[in-house]
């Protein structure tokens, strides 16, 4: 994605990794893949491989407004134990460089968002360090749903006492504790504003408590969508949610929900995962929705 512009805001994408990740019908239990194929002119083979694996990104956007500079998500990180998914295990990525790539440095970041706190949306909030898990940015405040929060302290508490595997890979231990921890950390309500045209949303289904995080400048906007679009394949059927979603059906409302406000209109979506270019927006397509780049 190149940097993209959204009236007096600037949005930066910086990729952790990108490829071929799943099985379409691994991540989409309902998927039916005659759909999928009677689409496929639009679909493959950007957004499904030729084996049926979903094409998929880890990213951040970086939102720099006149006043501030947002991180939204920060996927796997470095470092962290991931046994159960040997592609995140001890991962070493260069996204600290990529960053700086795009322009920032840890100290320039002065919010972190994570739209919900699953592993790969959390996992850069913290940096191993002398044996220590640290926030990577010191300056920044790490903005947190206190739904979201509440959920996953309960369920790793939970399954600490229980002597059970800690939830979600482990992450709420050295992802989230360290900055509550570090006193970096605000619990927000779901319509936390940052500053004015840019504030949270409930977007639940997901998670206990996932946000959106919306951006409006001068009549132009963009939602950071977080995960209740996984990949534009899900637009053939919104009914298609994702195995990692808590609740389904209200996965799918939330989903639906979004895609009619924003369908044939200028607002841009910015997905936790779409691959490159990733920017883009929802336009009616046939009987239902597709996917249109921008930029």
């Amino acid at each position: 994605m190149k940097t993209l512009h959204v009236g007096g805001l600037r949005v930066d994408r910086v990729v952790e990794s990108e490829g071929a990740f799943a099985p379409v019908d691994f991540i989409l239990p309902g998927v039916d893949m005659a759909r999928v194929e009677a689409q496929s002119e639009w679909i493959r083979p950007r957004y499904l491989s030729d084996d049926n694996r979903l094409m998929m990104s880890f990213h951040s956007y970086v939102l720099s407004t006149p006043h501030h500079r947002i991180l939204i998500d920060t996927c796997v990180g470095n470092d962290k134990p991931r046994p159960a998914r040997p592609s995140w295990h001890e991962q070493q990525s260069p996204y600290l460089e990529t960053l700086a790539r795009a322009g920032y440095a840890p100290e320039d970041i002065d919010f972190v968002c994570c739209t919900h706190l699953h592993a790969d949306h959390v996992g850069w909030n913290t940096q191993l360090k002398d044996g220590r898990w640290v926030p990577t940015f010191p300056k920044a405040r790490y903005v947190f749903a206190q739904t979201e929060y509440t959920h996953w302290e309960r369920a790793h508490r939970e399954a600490l006492a229980r002597g059970e595997p800690a939830p979600n890979h482990g992450s709420f231990a050295d992802s989230v504790l360290p900055v509550m921890e570090a006193g970096q950390a605000d619990l927000v309500r779901e319509d936390f504003e940052f500053e004015e045209g840019v504030y949270l949303r409930s977007a639940l289904g997901h998670t206990a408590g996932t946000c959106c995080l919306h951006a409006n400048s001068q009549g132009q906007s963009a939602i950071f969508t977080g995960d209740i679009l996984h990949t534009p394949v899900q637009l053939l059927d919104l009914s298609w949610s994702s195995r990692f979603c808590d609740d389904p059906a209200q996965a799918a409302s939330t989903r639906q929900a979004l895609v009619n406000a924003v369908a044939d209109t200028s607002t841009v979506l910015l997905a936790g995962h779409f691959p490159t270019p990733t920017a883009g927006r929802v336009v009616s397509h046939q009987e239902g929705f597709a996917w249109k780049d921008v930029g």
